[in-house]
């Protein structure tokens, strides 16, 4: 399981990738990202998880959350088919 902490002190637990099952989720910031969907808003600091290419994941994405609680919970989310 990968962790990652938010500025609050809190510690999350991201799930695996559900594309392709990696275990390399990351958070980033819209300012941190290359690309920016939906536009780049400077006042509100937006947040995202990203199944790394750079650790071999896939790229996938949540989209951008106002908090990072909020992308974890989008990115835990698991919809069954």
């Amino acid at each position: 399981m990968t962790y990652c902490k938010a500025e609050d002190g809190k510690v999350y637990q991201l799930q695996r990738c559900p594309f392709c099952g990696m275990d390399v989720a990351e958070v980033f910031t819209q300012s941190e990202a290359k690309e920016y969907d939906p536009p780049l808003d400077e006042e509100h600091e937006r947040f995202t998880i990203v199944c790394s290419f750079n650790r071999n994941g896939c790229g996938a994405t949540c989209g951008f959350h106002s908090t990072i609680a909020k992308a974890v919970s989008r990115w835990n989310t698991r919809v069954v088919i």
